[in-house]
């Protein structure tokens, strides 16, 4: 089984077709089992609401997996960087600042991530595991059971301008150009495919992630001015199931965990607007959200045992 899992996942048609399908199957069976209430207009824009966050942070996040390193501490920075961003509104009441200081906040966090990681030398995931811990025993210090609460007139001004729209279509397309029109794109998934090699060519591995973190630090920024103002609060429960709903984006999307040239920009919206909607569905048809977790931690597992094998290859024209 294994075998054939892997060599399925080894087919690029097999690999860029299975996301959408399994998106349109899931879509239909939730439709039918809830008796059309899954595909009304109201639950359809719920589930858009909420995909936008994910998709943003995945977005950013194929970046930093597109170097074959992977970050946890993605739903943790986003918290900490909305209790941040919320405190500096409430203090100085300027939308421009609370953006600014918000995309300043998750860039410092994650420059900091990538420093800690290559002048350590170590792996970023153990790096993101520290700053995971911290930046939760942060926010228990700061709210403890408390809640920051944002401005009604705030939020909803900028819900009405459509801030969650706007901000990820520049971002995704921003994103888009970089990751596979440049340079910077080709290295990173050259890094992803071969680290070694890419050394040896001449590319500066440090350099490039980096950027990566810094580019996902933007769209974490922006994941946590959508989550304050789609709120209205922070606590300490805010962006708690993020991190978890990022990764499986990112490879529900088609993406490898192992980054390389199995790297795509795409998979990061298509894979989060697959989560939400699983998310969606199995509570409309009344799962409890224990049993929930658990199917998300089975496809999460699946997916991860399919496309175990490391791909390890020198430059071809898909970098």
């Amino acid at each position: 089984m294994k075998a054939k899992l892997i060599q399925l996942n080894e087919q690029q048609f097999f690999i860029r077709i299975a996301p959408i399908v399994l998106l349109l199957v899931m879509g239909i069976g939730f439709n039918i089992a809830t008796n059309g209430r899954f595909g009304s207009a109201r639950n359809l824009n719920l589930i858009v609401t909420q995909a936008i966050i994910v998709a943003t942070v995945a977005t950013g996040a194929v970046f930093i997996f597109g170097t074959g390193n992977i970050s946890i501490a993605l739903g943790a920075t986003t918290a900490i960087t909305a209790a941040i961003m919320a405190n500096v509104y409430l203090m100085t009441e300027s939308v421009v600042i609370m953006i600014v200081v918000a995309i300043a906040v998750a860039i410092l966090i994650m420059i900091v991530t990538a420093v800690l990681s290559t002048v350590l030398k170590v792996s970023v995931m153990f790096v993101s595991i520290v700053m995971m811990v911290l930046f939760q025993a942060i926010l228990q210090t700061i709210l403890g059971a408390g809640t920051i609460r944002l401005p009604y007139a705030m939020t909803s001004a900028l819900t009405r301008g459509n801030f969650h729209y706007w901000s990820f279509i520049v971002y995704f397309i921003l994103c888009a150009i970089l990751f596979h029109f440049t340079g910077i794109g080709r290295s990173i998934k050259f890094i992803g495919s071969n680290n070694f090699c890419a050394e040896q060519s001449g590319i500066y591995t440090k350099k490039y992630l980096m950027l990566a973190f810094i580019i996902s630090g933007v769209g974490i920024g922006l994941a946590a001015i959508m989550t304050s103002i789609r709120t209205g609060t922070i606590g300490v429960n805010t962006a708690s199931s993020l991190n978890m709903d990022v990764v499986l984006a990112i490879v529900l999307g088609g993406m490898s965990v192992f980054g390389g040239t199995r790297s795509y920009i795409y998979a990061g919206v298509l894979g989060a607007i697959t989560v939400t909607l699983l998310n969606n569905g199995l509570l409309m048809v009344g799962v409890s959200p224990t049993i929930l977790q658990l199917v998300r931690g089975i496809i999460f597992l699946t997916l991860i045992f399919a496309g175990q094998k490391r791909p390890d290859r020198l430059p071809d024209k898909e970098i």
